[in-house]
């Protein structure tokens, strides 16, 4: 079962509207239920097992965490699942206060075994935060919003939580991930965010980008890599292939890609936000 429409209108393909964003009372219940814990069924331990998400990770210290300079503060993780993309960050920055946002009872239960002294919030059905206004220096969100329907609101309460100037960095695929007609690959409502609405989207709610957006994440090389059978990836040369092709594919940027030649585009962005007064 999904919820995502079968019927999809122009703006749909052209990316200026979100697929679930608009969702009533019911609706968002109804996709919630769906993804609160379809990920840890689907395969628990992929993060820790695939070297394509280990590749990921490297991003994350490459771009993200390298533009974190104060000696102390607190950061919130959307979704993390295991925690695995917050290890590095955790053995780095031990003075810093971590808070977790995560649907799944038994991820939670995880986290609370990795790291005992953070904080573990249940999320809500309406995308609500249990956090204090301006209480949260960085949020990080790696390849989760995706699979929420009310994104929008999540980008309010990302502007709520956030102190002035704080930071949002976001990792996010930028295509609708096929047409939706067939079974998802992984959870049952995963879809792309374009590159146009989530710019649109942030400045709406006072998320000014202080970086252009990175397209990188480029999912054929996945594929590719896949079929050759590497068990582990030299993550500096992949990443030079990777943020070329990216780059030079990213003129080709097309949120419905139903043709061959719209489908040869980038398959991520990294997105880099601050909270502006």
């Amino acid at each position: 079962m999904s919820s995502l429409p079968n019927l999809i209108n122009d703006d749909v393909k052209n990316g200026s509207k979100l697929a679930g964003d608009d969702l009533g009372h019911d609706g968002l219940e109804k996709w919630y239920r769906e993804e609160e814990n379809a990920y840890f069924e689907y395969d628990s331990n992929l993060a820790e097992k695939d070297p394509w998400y280990g590749y990921m990770r490297y991003t994350n210290s490459k771009f993200f965490f390298s533009e974190i300079s104060k000696p102390r503060g607190t950061i919130l993780f959307v979704g993390p699942g295991s925690g695995i993309e917050v290890e590095s960050f955790s053995k780095d920055h031990k003075d810093w206060s971590i808070c977790f946002l995560e649907s799944s009872r038994d991820f939670q239960d995880i986290l609370k075994h990795k790291f005992p002294n953070s904080i573990i919030l249940e999320s809500k059905t309406n995308g609500s935060i249990p956090i204090d206004d301006n209480s949260i220096d960085v949020v990080c969100v790696f390849s989760v919003l995706h699979h929420i329907a009310n994104v929008s609101h999540y980008l309010s309460e990302f502007n709520r939580v956030l102190e002035n100037n704080g930071s949002l960095f976001i990792r996010e695929p930028c295509s609708s991930m096929g047409n939706w007609r067939g079974k998802r690959s992984a959870t049952p409502n995963e879809r792309g965010i374009s590159k146009s609405w989530f710019l649109k989207t942030c400045n709406a709610y006072s998320l000014k980008p202080y970086k252009k957006p990175i397209p990188l994440i480029f999912e054929p090389i996945n594929k590719i890599l896949s079929r050759i059978g590497l068990e582990t990836y030299n993550y500096p040369v992949l990443y030079f292939f990777d943020r070329f092709i990216s780059l030079l594919l990213s003129s080709n940027d097309h949120y419905w890609r139903d043709k061959w030649y719209k489908k040869i585009g980038p398959s991520s962005y990294l997105y880099f936000f601050r909270k502006s007064k």
